[in-house]
């Protein structure tokens, strides 16, 4: 079978062969302050998701991270990430780990166009593997709709692992290179000027090595909170 690729910046193209697909629902919840406009910030970010055609939980998320504006533009994050990976088996028994160091460049490209790239690196711990290395690339572009609270969203994430697992449960979907990509198209709507909610279709390729590589059709909403 010849491996399906996923291109950066959204596009997915199947070169034959065979993929699964899956629907998804994930609900993300985050949480910023800058303390009453200092250079410091905190954020925090609660994510349940639901996979097996929207049916089951699979997964909880947990986001602490502190950071610092350099500038207007430029902002520096160090934080921690818990995964749990639920099963009725094992709970969250097998729950990755991460510590996370993250830069995001936010400029307003006219009053109405807002651009936002982010660049991570994760040193993934998981339950029963060694250390792994990932590294996330994000861009993404808000569109402001003149005189309403309404704005459109695209994004598009690639994610990269440095390093491999050569056996047991994550052999085939940890390994060097392209582990997946996410691209999204949202609607948001600004409910006060601290709390906005967007949400859309967000396409999910994951590379999965040796096996049939996944397509998850995911409804994803966010709720974010600035305070």
């Amino acid at each position: 079978m010849k491996k399906t690729l996923a291109l950066w910046l959204g596009l997915t193209v199947s070169s034959a062969g065979y993929a699964n697909d899956d629907s998804s629902i994930w609900i993300s919840n985050t949480y910023q302050t800058d303390f009453g406009g200092s250079n410091y910030l905190a954020f925090l970010e609660l994510h349940p998701r639901f996979n097996k055609d929207d049916s089951k939980f699979s997964q909880l998320i947990i986001r602490p991270f502190v950071g610092y504006k350099v500038n207007k533009k430029l902002q520096l994050w160090l934080g921690f990430a818990w995964q749990g990976e639920y099963n009725s088996k094992d709970k969250f028994d097998l729950a990755t780990k991460d510590i996370v160091e993250q830069v995001q460049w936010i400029d307003n490209l006219t009053p109405q166009l807002n651009f936002q790239y982010r660049f991570r690196l994760e040193q993934r711990f998981f339950a029963d593997a060694d250390l792994l290395h990932r590294m996330r690339h994000r861009f993404r572009l808000q569109y402001s709709i003149p005189d309403t609270q309404i704005y459109l969203i695209g994004s598009d994430e690639l994610f990269v692992y440095f390093n491999s697992v050569n056996s047991g449960r994550l052999e085939h979907s940890v390994q060097a290179g392209i582990n997946q990509n996410r691209s999204y198209v949202g609607v948001g709507y600004k409910i006060t000027p601290n709390v906005n909610i967007d949400t859309g279709y967000q396409l999910q390729y994951v590379n999965n090595f040796g096996k049939e590589d996944l397509y998850n059709h995911v409804w994803l909403t966010n709720l974010n909170v600035n305070f």
